[in-house]
């Protein structure tokens, strides 16, 4: 008996420790702070993008984090010009990164959510260097979308710091969602949304671009879980849901319905590529399709 109660604290101890083990280790990570030019279909312009290397992408990683789970992060800034990470409410000081230098940050969140990292300079996040982390939804699938406006002649212009402001003229142009604009989008695993039938799934939104925008879902309202500038709207159920400039959001999809449906900006200029329409900030749902 005193045998077997040995070998159950054993085990028991073994398994706290294996915890504790797991627990700590957190996420590590690397990114590379990229700014140049990108071609877009036949449209070119001058971007910043957090990524995964120096090739530059006009899509910024999408970071994935458990509740108080380590972020052991290292930011390669490749620019010429100093940049900072950024996160609202996290870290927002003691967080600049070089020209050409190489910076770590730990962090970690609390509350379950979506939330937005971009380097505060107007020659970084006014063309594009802004991302979505999401913690604590690793319960169901995960789809993030980050929005993005943008004239693709002001880009040149911030990217050289010839400007530091959006012109007061300002007029959008294209219209993004992960860095790609539609029907590109539908080739994105995290801006097309696919479910079986009766599944649920999460849908983290970052409004990273100048202007507000306005999603509506085709054949869905969605609950809306978390926001951080619309505190007020969480827990409605809609098909139409504002995202302010800023904003980092977090939406759940029951899909009950079999079909594919889409999902878009309900300004119209925003669903078009330079005037033309289709294109823009459209997507869609594929459900047991």
């Amino acid at each position: 008996m005193e045998l077997k109660s040995k070998n159950k604290a054993a085990a028991l101890l073994l398994a706290c420790l294996l915890l504790v083990t797991s627990t700590a280790v957190g996420l590590d990570l690397t990114l590379y702070l990229n700014k140049g030019e990108v071609t877009l279909q036949d449209e070119v312009i001058s971007v910043a993008a957090f990524n995964t290397s120096e090739m530059i992408n006009s899509k910024n990683v999408i970071i994935s984090l458990e509740i108080d789970e380590e972020l052991n992060l290292v930011v390669i800034n490749t620019d010429t010009l100093e940049h900072t990470f950024t996160v609202d409410g996290y870290l927002e000081s003691d967080n600049v990164l070089p020209a050409l230098g190489e910076v770590s940050f730990t962090l970690s969140f609390d509350e379950a959510g979506t939330y937005r990292y971009y380097s505060d300079r107007a020659y970084g996040e006014l063309i594009g260097a802004s991302g979505v982390i999401h913690v604590g939804l690793g319960a169901l699938p995960v789809f993030s979308w980050n929005l993005f406006d943008l004239n693709k002649d002001h880009t040149f212009d911030l990217a050289s710091a010839s400007a530091t402001a959006m012109p007061d003229e300002y007029q959008p142009e294209l219209f993004l969602i992960n860095g790609r604009f539609f029907p590109e989008t539908l080739d994105d695993a995290d801006a097309l949304v696919t479910l079986d039938l009766n599944e649920e799934a999460y849908i983290t939104v970052v409004n990273s671009g100048f202007m507000d925008h306005v999603m509506h879902f085709h054949g869905f309202h969605v609950e809306i879980i978390s926001s951080q500038h619309q505190p007020e709207r969480i827990g409605w159920s809609k098909d139409t849901i504002p995202v302010k400039s800023g904003d980092a959001m977090t939406f759940r999809l029951f899909a009950n319905i079999e079909g594919v449906y889409p999902v878009h900006d309900h300004n119209l200029i925003a669903v078009t590529n330079t005037g033309f329409y289709p294109g823009g900030m459209i997507t869609q749902i594929h459900v047991g399709q």
